[in-house]
C-alpha cells in the first residue's frame, strides 16, 4: 500500500520547513541515560476480567484497541503498557524535551474467554520502542483493530541530528495460533531534498514494491515490484523492534 498521498505530502512538507533549520544540528550520543533491564519488565497476570485489569501496580496504559483477532466473534483485547518509576525520568539541559522518560515498556495481546473475561496470549517487552534521546519525538503513534487486523503505527522524527524521517506500519493477523506478522511498510522522507522512498512487504505473498518520488513532484516517480524471502514469518513472540530487522541488505526496518 502506497502511503505517498496528498495527506502526507502536506505534513511532511510542513515538518520539512518547520525544522529545516534544526536538521543539521549536531545530537549529543553521550546522555547518562538509564534504560530498562530485563528486571524492569513484570510478567503480567495470565487473566484478567477486564482488558486493563493487566495493568501492573505502577504502570499506566499508553493506548489500547478490542476486536476479534482469533475469529470467534468476541472482542480481544491489545495493551500499550508503560511504568511509571521516577528512576527513568530524567531532566534535560540540552537539546530536546526538558524531560526524558525511559520508562519500560509491554505489549499485551490477550484473547477474550466469555464471561471469564481475557486470557493473555502474549507479552512483547521489545517491540513498542521508545525514544532513544531527547531529540526525538514518541515513536509509538497508534495500535488498531479492524477486519481481524492487527495494526501499529511508528514514526522516526528528530528535532536535530537528522535530515531524514520516516513512520512505519506492521500489520499482525492470528493465523497458525500465533499473531504473525503479514506486512510492513515504511515511508522515508529526507527533509533536506524532499526525496520520498514508499518500501511496502506483503510478507504473505513474498512480494514488495517500491515508490520513489519528490515531495516538490506530488510523489509520483518510479515504482518497482519484486520478489522477497521472508520466512518463517515473526509473530508477536519474537519480531524484532525497529531499527533492528535487516529485512533485506542495506534496508533496517
Amino acid at each position: 500500500m502506497s502511503y505517498i498521498n496528498k495527506s502526507m505530502r502536506k505534513t511532511l512538507l510542513a515538518l520539512t520547513l518547520l525544522i529545516f533549520v534544526s536538521g543539521a544540528a549536531a545530537q549529543d550520543d553521550d546522555y547518562p541515560w538509564k534504560m530498562p533491564t530485563p528486571a524492569d519488565f513484570p510478567a503480567l497476570a495470565e487473566t484478567a476480567a477486564t482488558c486493563s485489569g493487566f495493568t501492573p501496580n505502577n504502570w499506566t496504559v499508553m493506548a489500547s484497541a478490542e476486536g476479534d483477532l482469533n475469529t470467534d466473534q468476541r472482542p480481544d483485547c491489545v495493551l500499550v503498557l508503560k511504568g511509571n518509576d521516577s528512576r527513568f525520568i530524567y531532566k534535560n539541559d540540552g537539546l530536546g524535551s526538558e524531560k526524558f522518560d525511559t520508562n519500560p515498556r509491554i505489549l499485551a495481546v490477550a484473547f477474550a474467554e466469555g464471561d471469564k473475561g481475557f486470557r493473555l496470549h502474549v507479552q512483547n517487552n521489545s517491540f513498542i520502542v521508545m525514544a532513544d534521546s531527547p531529540t526525538m519525538s514518541e515513536p509509538f503513534q497508534d495500535v488498531s483493530i479492524k477486519g481481524g487486523i492487527l495494526t501499529f503505527i511508528f514514526e522516526e522524527f528528530y528535532s536535530a541530528g537528522s535530515w531524514s524521517m520516516s513512520n512505519r506500519t506492521y500489520k499482525f493477523r492470528f493465523q497458525n495460533g500465533e499473531m504473525t506478522l503479514i506486512g510492513v511498510d515504511m515511508t522515508s522522507v529526507q527533509r533536506n531534498t524532499g526525496d520520498i522512498e514508499t518500501r511496502s512487504y506483503n510478507l504473505s505473498t513474498q512480494r514488495m514494491t517500491i515508490e520513489v518520488g519528490n515531495i516538490g513532484d506530488d510523489g509520483k516517480g518510479k515504482t518497482t515490484r519484486k520478489a522477497i524471502r521472508v520466512r518463517p514469518l515473526p509473530t508477536l513472540k519474537n519480531v524484532k523492534p525497529m531499527f533492528t530487522w535487516t529485512i533485506e541488505k542495506d534496508v533496517v526496518l
